[in-house]
């Protein structure tokens, strides 16, 4: 496996749990699903270039913590898991890494911007809407909102045809 070259783009949450949440990519399209979190390589390369310390647990892990934080953020259950892995995290000895990204989802959980918290219709990535109407469809309306317009125009102008 190649390693994976992290960029800004990969990190539009600005916000640890989220965007580690995210290193999996179409999330529920199973043909074009991509899981970026599975080898030791990409989570120290994502986890340097966000600024934290390289994680000490195995992936095995690190996968879980992922998807308990993903599953809470994205459908609200899972709250008894996400809470359990934070308390571990608490006990003195624990992964620095995975103590950062549990507390930022913590911290989510309890703040306002919890409820801002969007599912990308395009990639399925996790986002922060932080627009004033809080109506943001997009993870970034760049990527993610011209593909969807694109495709749109493209059905728009077969149809016709």
């Amino acid at each position: 496996m190649t390693p994976f070259h992290w960029h800004d783009h990969h990190f539009i949450n600005h916000h640890p749990a989220l965007d580690f949440a995210n290193m999996v990519v179409w999330r529920d399209k199973p043909g074009r699903r991509e899981d970026r979190g599975r080898s030791s390589e990409n989570l120290n390369s994502w986890a340097a270039y966000s600024g934290l310390a390289a994680p000490s647990s195995d992936i095995e892990h690190c996968v879980t913590v992922r998807e308990a934080i993903d599953r809470y953020f994205r459908s609200g259950s899972g709250w008894p898991d996400l809470a359990s892995l934070y308390a571990e995290t608490l006990k003195g000895d624990s992964d620095p890494f995975l103590h950062a990204i549990l507390h930022a989802a913590m911290a989510l959980a309890f703040s306002p911007e919890a409820k801002r918290v969007r599912i990308c219709g395009n990639c399925g990535w996790l986002f922060i809407d932080r627009t004033r109407n809080a109506n943001k469809r997009w993870c970034t309306a760049n990527l993610c909102g011209s593909r969807t317009k694109a495709r749109r125009y493209y059905a728009r102008k077969t149809q016709k045809a």
